[in-house]
Order: structure tokens, then sequence, then C-alpha cells
């Protein structure tokens, strides 16, 4: 008899101990059961088989806090804690605590928690951003601006995030260049393309004199040229192409000085700047030729495949000029046998400003060199004038032009 109470009692202990096992090894997934369901009652359940896990009392947290329909910031601020004093190195949850501290008004609660999150991990851009945007609207300036620099150098591709939000402030731009840039010329260029995206005029003046020293590749230094002259700054932009053709070209001058830069085609095209800026289309190749040309060592050349009507300006060119005064715009042009009765002609016209277009004579067929000269006067008011290289679109039956052209010596000096 005894023998069986033995028995009896071992196999409810060992039965006990198989049932307590079974509970801990399946609570954990009962649990993540309820996790699963992303909900208040899925969460509530998930703690309840799971109380000592970090996650879901801060996935709690959150859930209160940002509920759309019945917010309740003191349980989320409940839940976070606990979350914190199961697992205190949790920076998000650091930080979600700090912005409902904010949201409930408690800042000096707010600030321990952002810098606590700030303080375990530093290299997160995410912290930095919402740190810089905590401190922006509590009025530190300085704090901001430190938090939203390392938010830049964590994360360059979104950079302009942080200049967007900082301009929208109307901070003074000296201020942002000293505090928000990186001292660095990658940092300084992109911040350049966001001031031209922007159509900061002033604030890029002021970083240009910062980096221009640099090594500023030509793409840049083209694209921020072209930025001026489209502002009509013509000035600010013929210092710039001045000072880059005196060092590129140094001890170079052109066979046919003139007003014009590159006027024979001797240098490479840059396509942007007071260089000329080449267009194709459909049918139209545009080359250098070193074979054909009138004078230097090289002409602009143009072949029309036949089967295309193209409106186009081949050839454009950007000068300045003074106002009121008057000019002589001389070129050159062969052909051979250029089709249509809509050739190539030379035009000018005013840039940024109305009163001045005037073109040439057409050109087709085949003929030789051909001098053309046009003769204008620069209205008041207009300190720039684009020169080109043009084919207009023709409304005949007979309009695809073939053929081919070459244009050299064009140059533009003061009468």
């Amino acid at each position: 008899m005894k023998i069986n109470e033995h028995r009896i009692l071992s196999s409810s202990i060992i039965f006990s101990l198989y049932l307590l096992l079974i509970w801990f090894v399946c609570k954990p997934f009962i649990s993540d059961f309820y996790f699963d369901k992303m909900n208040e009652k899925g969460l509530l359940s998930a703690i309840r088989y799971d109380s000592r896990n970090a996650t879901y009392q801060y996935l709690l947290g959150r859930f209160y806090q940002y509920d759309i329909d019945s917010p309740d910031l003191k349980k989320a601020v409940d839940y976070y804690k606990e979350s914190l004093r199961l697992s205190p190195l949790q920076g998000g949850c650091w930080l979600d605590l700090a912005k409902a501290y904010q949201t409930a008004g408690q800042k000096g609660d707010a600030v321990n928690a952002i810098e606590r999150a700030v303080m375990l991990i530093p290299k997160n851009p995410a912290v930095m951003w919402e740190a810089g945007v905590y401190y922006l609207i509590n009025g530190d300036l300085e704090k901001s601006l430190k938090k939203f620099r390392e938010f830049v150098l964590l994360k360059p591709e979104r950079q302009e995030d942080a200049y967007d939000i900082i301009w929208k402030l109307g901070v003074n731009p000296q201020y942002i260049l000293k505090n928000l840039i990186p001292d660095s010329y990658d940092y300084y260029k992109r911040y350049l393309l966001y001031l031209i995206s922007t159509n900061r005029i002033s604030e890029s003046k002021d970083l240009w004199d910062v980096m221009k020293n640099a090594a500023v590749e030509d793409e840049l230094l083209l694209r921020y040229t072209d930025f001026l002259i489209s502002k009509n700054l013509y000035t600010d932009a013929d210092n710039i192409w001045k000072d880059f053709t005196n060092k590129r070209f140094e001890g170079k001058k052109e066979e046919n000085p003139s007003l014009l830069w590159n006027g024979s085609f001797e240098y490479d095209i840059l396509n942007g700047g007071f260089d000329w800026k080449i267009r194709e289309a459909e049918g139209v190749d545009v080359f250098f030729d070193g074979d054909i040309h009138l004078l230097g060592k090289r002409s602009l050349g143009v072949t029309f495949d036949g089967e295309h009507n193209p409106h186009i300006t081949i050839a454009s060119h950007i000068v300045r000029v003074i106002p009121g005064a008057g000019y002589l715009l001389t070129g050159n042009i062969k052909t051979d046998s250029l089709t249509t009765a809509n050739g190539l002609f030379l035009s000018v016209a005013g840039h940024g400003c109305n009163g001045l277009y005037k073109k040439s004579d057409v050109i087709t067929g085949t003929n030789f060199w051909k001098e053309f000269n046009l003769e204008f006067r620069v209205p008041s008011g207009c300190s720039a004038v684009t020169i080109g290289v043009s084919r207009e679109g023709s409304n005949k039956l007979d309009n695809k032009i073939g053929g081919n052209a070459w244009i050299d010596g064009i140059s533009l000096t003061q009468r």
C-alpha cells in the first residue's frame, strides 16, 4: 500500500513539473500569439502571459500615445517607464517617452528623456532628427542646430530635410552657414545646390565666397553661373566666368577675339556659363570638324538626316552688352546639299528683356563659306543678348531637311 502511495506521489510531482515546463516553454508562444494581434486587447494579453517582456510594454505605450481615437498619455508614460525599468537601454523608448512628456507639458522630464535617447544611440539619425525638432520647438536654436548638424552628417542623403525645416523658421542665413552646414566641400556643394533650387540668391553668394577657392568642379561652377545669369545677375556671373577662363585657359587666346567667347570653336564647348550651349534633336547630329574650317583648327558641323523637320537652335551663346550701344554680329556658314527652303540662319535676341530680335538671311543648298552680318542696337534696360544658330521648322509638304553645314568665325564687336 505504501509502495502505491509513493508511486502516486512521485507521478503527481513529475506530472506537475511537466506541466510547469510546458507552461514556461509555451508562454512566449502564447504571448506572441496575442502580440500578433497588435491591438490593446492583444498587447494586454501578451503582457499578461509575459509581463517581463520590455517590448510588449513599449509597444503598448506607443499604442496609448498614438491611438487616433482616444490617446492616453498617462498610460503611455506608465508603460514606457515599465519598459525602461525592464530594459533601460532602449533609445527609441526614451525618445517616445520624451514626446509623451512634451505633449503633456512636462518639459523637464522631456529634456531628461531626450538626452538619454541621444546618449544611448548617438549614431542614429532618427534620434538626432527628433532631438533637433524637440529643441527647436522649445526655442533652443543652438542645441537644435547642433542635433540637425549631426543628422546631416549621419544621413547626408537627407540633408535637405534639415535645411527645409530651418529655413521655414526664418533663421539668420549666416547663422545657418556657421552652425548647421558641416565644414566640408561636399556639404557646401550640396547646400549650394539646395540654395539654387530654392532661388536664394544672396545666400548663395555668401556660400560661394566661402567655397570659391576650393577645387570646384566645372559642372557645379557652370550650374551656379547659369543660375546667376537666369536671375540677370550678369556682373556676378561674369566675374566667376572670367576667373574660371583665366585659370583654365591661361596663356591661350582665340585667333579671332571678340566679345563672344570661343567664336571659332577651338575649345571644347562647356554647355554653360558664357560659352556655347549645343542642342541636338532627332535627325540632327552636331559635331566638331577638324578637316573643314575657316579659322583656327576646326569648325562646328551639323548633319541633317533628311527624315525629320526639326525646329531647333543648334548653338546659342549669351553675351553681356551695354544698354543703348550698337553692335555688329558676324558669322560664317558653309553648306553642302542642304535641302528645303528652311535652312540655317544667325539670330540675336535680348536676354531677359524685350525689344530686340533680328535674324540673318537663310542659307540652303551648297555654298562655300558665306559671311553673314547683323547690325543691331541694344534697347535700354537690356544687359545681355543671346546669339543663336537656328533652323525653323517648315509647314510645307517637302519639309524633311537633309545635308550638312559648318559654322565658324562668329564674333560680336561694339560699333
